[in-house]
């Protein structure tokens, strides 16, 4: 074959791939346009607004009187919470503190991995149900029973009733608990609904 007809069959060859890789983008773009296009009403549809969600609350810990296992169950008792989107009212929780599983503090004291589950608006058909886990350290050192504690944890909305029903979210917990196993409690995070 002479060098002119090569050159000569090179620029149609060419013109022929761009033309088909032209089509295929083509082609890409509409069907990834449509899809978009069915993912956005999709999303539309099930659409969820998504807001702040704070809490301060006020509780009682009973501790249980043995760990079966190394692990002790802690129940929230008696509490009241105050909050955004949330409104008022009494709440409920339980605990488990992995003792077990003990770290340093860094001042002498000990700290523990904890799991549970809150109850907001526990005796109201409008509940929003808190899973968490984090960990609890004493503050300070000296005999655990005549200590205060500080708890961080991270928490998921598991389920809810009522206005709740169909709520998501997530966000961060604190916990300080007094002397005399008074709590105040503090919940930042997003809920949408």
């Amino acid at each position: 074959m002479s060098t002119s007809i090569k050159s000569r069959r090179l620029p149609a060859a060419l013109a022929l791939i761009a033309l088909a890789l032209g089509g295929l983008a083509l082609a890409f773009a509409t069907s990834g346009a449509a899809a978009a296009g069915a993912g956005k009403s999709a999303q539309s549809a099930n659409h969820r607004s998504s807001e702040r969600l704070v809490v301060r609350g006020e509780d009682t810990v009973k501790d249980s009187p043995d760990c079966p296992g190394g692990v002790c169950q802690l129940e929230l008792t008696d509490g009241d919470f105050r909050g955004t989107p949330v409104g008022k009212g009494a709440y409920n929780g339980n605990v488990e503190l992995h003792v077990a599983e003990p770290f340093s503090n860094g001042e002498g004291g000990v700290c523990a991995p904890i799991t549970g589950q809150i109850v907001l608006g526990a005796d109201s058909p409008d509940r929003l149900v808190l899973k968490l886990w984090g960990d609890s350290c004493q503050d300070g050192s000296g005999p655990l029973p005549t200590s205060s504690f500080t708890n961080i944890a991270h928490f998921v909305i598991k389920g809810g009733t009522g206005e709740f029903a169909m709520a998501r979210g997530s966000g961060i917990a604190s916990f300080s608990e007094d002397n005399s196993d008074r709590e105040r409690m503090t919940l930042i995070g997003r809920i949408s609904r």
